[in-house]
């Protein structure tokens, strides 16, 4: 970088000519401090100018707080014990153009020519690395509080299986500070057996070089949590193996959930009908296709005597746990009241009163029932904000239109009952939720009602079980439908021959 002394006429000259195209910023000085050379890297990085004045007062660009100390600095750095010695670099502070002050290192070195001494600055912006430096505490900080905030435990631990590094959910949960981690390992911190699962884990991850996910099981306050962990191994720049990472996430909540979901699901299907009635001259079938787990839609029949079954077919406002819980605790009255009433409308309304008090905020159920009597060949029914249909055997379609509000909105709601209908050989009863015709493609288009009766025609001629296996296997498997939205259930009761 630095130019060798020579003592020769014009070097001033040849050095600032030869300086023009040098990558580091230089500056020629007279014995009075004048500027008389600055090569493009320095005027860029002082902020001068291509038209800058030769002549002008070096210190001049100098912030006040450096002046006195540069001037010592210039002023030593002329003295003739000095000149066949690089001078020790000196630090200012320059006013670089309108920006901000530059914290610049100088490091100086004597032209001598004849009797004509000449300064040489070779000039190095400090700043750089302070932006650098203040940029990376920032790129860390930020790395720190990603990692901080996240909703796993990380650590790092070295070869020997000595932590490095914790964020503050490992703080947290294991009641350990960043600061007091480092050189301890798992058998400091959790019971031996444990801590040996921990270490066979990671001296595997140390000696195969392969990322493992594995089910783990750590010590909490209040019990043991299940994890599922990322392991993976850490190398530096030369591939030399370091140490292992490990992200652990908490499925003790999710694993829980699970298990109350598997156990609402086998009590939801022991409340389920297992089979359907057995009537001589009648085809009855019923299913219910969750969306989830359980089930918020609800179907089952009941008998009011060796003559009456009452068909009832419910869906409670949206699906999951919350819906199922209430769809068992609307069967539970609606069998309860109609121990002792008979009139649907009445049995109705009572279930509405009872709903109303229990339900979530905002929730409803629809619901449908339809009392059948295989002695007249008849049946009549009320909706509550639930419909179905009747196909005859000429092909034409009777809606039974809901009769009164759903169930829950209000308090006092009153429900009439139908007109009587008959059953006539090939006519079709079907009682479905609303979870088929509302079956959806990702660009928006319905199942929709049309598709539902073209299905239901197509296939009335077959057993009412692959009628309403044909209808929601059809609404299942919609182009598109990646994932069943809502519940699906429907009952068929066909008249035979």
């Amino acid at each position: 970088m630095k130019s060798q002394l020579v003592d020769q006429p014009g070097l001033r000259e040849v050095f600032a000519r030869s300086s023009q195209l040098a990558p580091w910023p230089t500056l020629v000085l007279d014995r009075q401090f004048r500027l008389f050379h600055a090569n493009p890297a320095a005027r860029e990085l002082l902020g001068l100018g291509e038209d800058f004045s030769q002549g002008m007062f070096f210190p001049e660009i100098v912030t006040e707080k450096s002046l006195t100390c540069l001037e010592q600095f210039l002023e030593n750095c002329f003295i003739p014990s000095r000149h066949q010695s690089s001078s020790v670099p000196f630090h200012c502070s320059f006013q670089a153009g309108k920006g901000e002050p530059k914290e610049i290192e100088i490091q100086a070195e004597v032209l001598k020519e004849h009797d004509n001494i000449s300064l040489v600055l070779y000039l190095r912006d400090l700043s750089v690395n302070s932006r650098t430096g203040q940029a990376v505490l920032e790129r860390d900080q930020w790395y720190r509080n990603i990692l901080d905030n996240t909703g796993a435990v990380i650590y790092i631990k070295d070869i020997q299986g000595r932590y490095q590094f914790i964020n503050r959910l490992f703080e947290k949960t294991f009641h350990v500070r960043q600061d007091e981690i480092c050189g301890k390992t798992d058998y400091d911190l959790f019971p031996r057996e444990t801590a040996d699962r921990f270490r066979r884990i990671d001296e595997h991850v140390c000696l195969s070089g392969e990322t493992q996910k594995i089910q783990e099981t750590a010590p909490h306050d209040d019990g043991p949590h299940h994890y599922i962990s990322v392991k993976f191994p850490l190398h530096n720049p030369q591939g030399k193996l370091t140490g292992i990472a490990g992200i652990s996430t908490d499925i003790t909540e999710q694993l829980r959930t699970q298990q109350e979901l598997k156990a609402a699901q086998a009590v939801q299907k022991l409340l389920y009908p297992e089979s359907a009635p057995e009537v001589e001259g009648y085809d009855i079938a019923g299913r219910v296709s969750p969306a989830e787990t359980v089930s918020g839609d609800y179907y089952d029949y009941i008998w009011l005597s060796p003559d009456r079954l009452v068909i009832a077919v419910g869906d409670v406002s949206g699906h999951g746990l919350g819906p199922a819980l209430e769809m068992v605790e609307t069967r539970s009255y609606l069998r309860a009241i109609l121990r002792t009433e008979v009139r649907l409308d009445v049995a109705m309304e009572c279930l509405n009163e009872f709903l109303y008090r229990d339900l979530r905020d905002s929730a409803f159920v629809t619901l449908f029932l339809a009392e059948i009597d295989f002695k007249t060949n008849s049946f009549k029914y009320v909706g509550a904000g639930h419909q179905a249909e009747l196909l005859k055997k000429d092909g034409s379609c009777i809606r039974l239109k809901s009769t009164g509000l759903m169930l829950g909105i209000d308090s006092r709601v009153s429900y009439s009952c139908s007109a009587c209908y008959l059953l006539q050989p090939d006519d079709l009863l079907l009682i479905s939720t609303d979870g088929i015709t509302e079956a959806m493609s990702p660009s928006g288009e319905m199942f929709g009602y049309e598709q539902k009766m073209s299905v239901i025609q197509k296939y009335r001629n077959h057993t009412a079980r692959e009628v309403i296996n044909e209808l929601i296997d059809k609404a299942g498997s919609f182009p598109g439908v990646a994932q069943q939205a809502d519940d699906m259930t429907a009952v068929a009761v066909k008249k035979l021959p």
